[in-house]
Parts: C-alpha cells; structure tokens; sequence
C-alpha cells in the first residue's frame, strides 16, 4: 500500500470507522498470516505512533474481531490476530481496498 494510499484510507477511516487508524489496522489484520500484526512494527512501518493503534485494538478485541495473542517467553512485542471468521474478513479486505483506492468525500446536511 503507497503512502497516498495509506493516507486516503486514514482521510476514509475517520468518516466511516470514527477513528483515523482503525481502516489501517484493520487491513494489517485482513492481510497478516497466522503470527498476526505488531502494533510497534505496523506502527514503524507506517510512520505513526504506535500509541494510535491502541484504541482500535481494543474495539477490535471487544468485538470479537481481534484475539490479543500470548507473549512468548522473551518477546518484547505484543502481537494481534484476526478472528477465525475468513468470509468477514475477506469481506472487510474488500471494503478497506475500495476505500484507499478513492476518496470518501465528507458530505454536510
């Protein structure tokens, strides 16, 4: 994903997810393997704070959407995965590829 993209998705993620990070999380969950997603390593990768994630994160564990995985012995970094639910996060991949693709414009009234 280009960084116009990236941004795009941010712009999309505050008018229909209410939060300017919780699309890019999501897509990083919706596109990781079994290990998951690091919030420190998505956040390096993607120039944010790591700090930005930790809200969605939570919403996601909330709502059954996300599972907080398990340290292993030694590991610093905490890890995330998607639910088990492949058709809805399939579906959601769809979603989020659409709205970094285009501009969500803001309407008023």
């Amino acid at each position: 994903m280009s960084q116009q993209d990236v941004e795009r998705l941010r712009e999309a993620s505050v008018r229909v997810f209410g939060n300017r990070y919780r699309a890019e999380l999501m897509w990083a969950l919706a596109s990781a393997d079994e290990r998951g997603v690091c919030l420190g390593d998505l956040a390096a990768a993607r120039n944010a704070p790591a700090s930005a994630y930790q809200a969605p994160i939570r919403a996601l564990v909330e709502a059954g959407l996300a599972e907080r995985l398990p340290r292993t012995p030694g590991e610093r970094r905490r890890w995330y995965r998607r639910s088990d639910n492949e058709t809805l996060w399939q579906c959601l991949k769809g979603l989020l590829s659409c709205l970094a693709e285009q501009s969500v414009p803001m309407r008023v009234g």
